[in-house]
């Protein structure tokens, strides 16, 4: 039986708010007049004023919701809620109000499009599911009513022209966070002609291109993978609806690679590469700097008594201990199932996880507690008893890279660890007198490193990429 205190005082949990809001800013979409942006941020629709910086809370939920749409006249925005069970299409005001629920199938409907003929876009899984992976373009009236499918084609992303001729949208099956893959099952951005029925292919590149966006003069935006990073593209398209001229790239991001964006009637758009957010509008970035301010949905101060919902576990080199993650806290007890008892040796408001021993009296384990994932050591200063029965642990920071230190993994003499970095670096360092020391790169790659484990007697390495 393990007890965790959560204690999220005014003060510390606005410093948590602070720190960590641009990382859950989600899917910003920016209104057709380029004035306004809405996002979801802590599972609720907000809007910000990109001219007076004023932010304002759309929805308030306990069930998540996302993917903001704009209608064509920037008065109502259309969402994907969880709050009846599934992902449905929802659609509010810029008052506010109860949102009104256009979509009822059991199983997930996001919105991608709003049309000047009142209809909203929306990618589904439905009766019509084909491959495995594959997904279906539907539409649903703004005022309700039954759904009818967009395309015979199978695909998803789907964007509607201005002039409601031409369909965008993005084909292949391949997982959009597979920035560099290059095979059969790639996406590529492809239009569907209303007038001619004819599909044409607009991306031929080797790599992942999704999220066909249009501007007011029928311009195409989408995303692409060709640098090597995702950035963000722009093709003239011609009336039939085939490419005009070769892509231009509009972005440079040779790091995290975008992972959304929206455009506006003028071609101004908005983009989130990691956790920073950027307004692009006369070939001029800009980063945009939120300041939200909001109330809890939720206690902010929880007292459990839990049983169960361990997430990861290491026993002791001398079998004697073992060391629990469980919601975010280290916990160690004696390993002895008729033992109940259990120490929090983490101790703090932010996630701790991955608990390793070092030795017989050191845990080590991976905290956000500074802001980004390090790694930190935990030791009992009492010479009399262990971290298990311990009301005496001295926590300190092991590791102070500028990115994510995470999955780290002790070699069995005790003597290594190895660890990742960010999103795909694996370092292997030295453990001498519980500090890391002599720090080395030995993989850096889009991928990281994957069940990562030592040989028996510490000389090896193996993992899958």
């Amino acid at each position: 039986m393990s007890k965790k205190n959560l204690f999220l005082l005014a003060m510390l949990f606005s410093f948590g708010v602070a720190i960590s809001q641009n990382s859950l800013i989600r899917k910003p979409a920016i209104s057709n007049d380029g004035s306004k942006m809405a996002f979801s941020y802590y599972g609720d629709i907000w809007v910000y004023n990109l001219n007076s910086k004023q932010s304002k809370r759309l929805t308030i939920h306990k069930g998540y919701e996302s993917n903001p749409v704009w209608n064509i006249d920037d008065t109502e925005i259309a969402f994907s809620s969880n709050r009846k069970g599934n992902d449905n299409v929802f659609t509010t005001s810029l008052n506010g109000g109860v949102p009104k629920q256009l979509t009822y199938y059991p199983t997930t409907n996001i919105p991608t499009d709003w049309t000047s003929k009142d209809a909203i876009v929306f990618t589904t899984g439905r009766v019509y599911r084909g491959p495995e992976w594959d997904k279906q373009m539907y539409t649903v009236n703004e005022n309700g009513g039954t759904p009818e499918r967009l395309l015979t084609a199978y695909g998803e992303l789907a964007s509607v022209s201005p002039n409601g001729k031409l369909i965008a949208f993005t084909k292949g099956a391949c997982r959009i966070a597979r920035e560099d893959y290059s095979g059969s099952a790639q996406r590529d951005i492809w239009i569907y002609n209303t007038d001619t029925k004819k599909y044409n292919q607009i991306t031929t590149s080797n790599k992942n291109d999704h999220s066909p966006k249009w501007d007011a003069a029928g311009n195409l935006y989408y995303i692409g993978a060709k640098s090597g990073r995702y950035n963000v593209y722009k093709q003239a398209i011609s009336s039939n609806g085939t490419a005009n001229g070769n892509a231009t790239q509009l972005t440079s991001e040779k790091k995290d690679g975008v992972r959304e964006f929206s455009v506006s009637s003028n071609g101004a758009f908005i983009y989130l590469s990691g956790v920073n957010l950027f307004k692009v509008e006369d070939g001029l970035a800009q980063k945009i700097t939120l300041n939200l301010s909001s109330d809890n949905r939720f206690e902010e101060e929880i007292t459990k008594t839990v049983t169960n919902g361990i997430s990861s576990y290491a026993v002791s080199p001398n079998g004697k201990s073992i060391a629990l993650e469980i919601n975010g806290e280290i916990f160690v007890k004696e390993n002895n199932k008729e033992k109940k008892r259990s120490n929090n040796v983490s101790k703090h408001l932010f996630r701790d996880r991955n608990p390793q021993w070092i030795n017989d009296k050191t845990v080590v384990f991976s905290s956000d507690r500074g802001g980004i994932y390090q790694l930190y050591s935990a030791v009992s200063t009492d010479t009399l008893v262990g971290l298990h029965r311990s009301l005496k642990t001295k926590v300190t920071k092991l590791t102070n890279h500028k990115e994510d230190v995470m999955e780290s993994l002790v070699s069995p003499d005790g003597k290594k660890i190895a660890y990742q970095v960010g999103r795909g670096i694996l370092m292997i360092a030295d453990l001498k007198d519980g500090k890391i020391i002599k720090a080395k790169e030995y993989s850096n790659s889009w991928a990281a490193a994957e069940g990562v484990s030592w040989s028996p007697d510490s000389k090896y390495i193996a993992y899958s990429q």
